[in-house]
């Protein structure tokens, strides 16, 4: 698929953003769970850091901005209403019929 990469290195933004929310959050991660979880977010966090340092300075920010407003539309679904979730994906069927 197009742009498979840029997709994937979202989803990797992602992780990071809910990961470094989760970890300054209340709740404690069982010992298992969080072994497994920092384990992810560290290689996350390392993933990130080299991919900033190959894409430079002014691409990096764009990704980051990018990735960044993908990943706040994500969490407010996941935070809306089960009518205004529906009403989303009602626009959402609308507008791909559109092509």
């Amino acid at each position: 698929m197009k742009n498979d990469f840029s997709k994937f290195v979202c989803f990797v933004k992602g992780v990071i953003e809910t990961g470094i929310v989760i970890k300054h959050g209340e709740k404690v991660l069982k010992q298992d769970a969080k072994l497994h979880f920092n384990r992810l977010l560290n290689d996350a966090l390392q993933f990130e850091k080299y991919l900033h340092h190959n894409l430079g300075p002014e691409i990096s920010e764009f990704e980051d901005d990018i990735n960044s407003l993908v990943i706040s539309l994500v969490w407010q679904i996941f935070d809306m209403e089960k009518e205004e979730i529906d009403k989303f994906f009602n626009y959402l069927e609308k507008y791909n019929d559109l092509d």
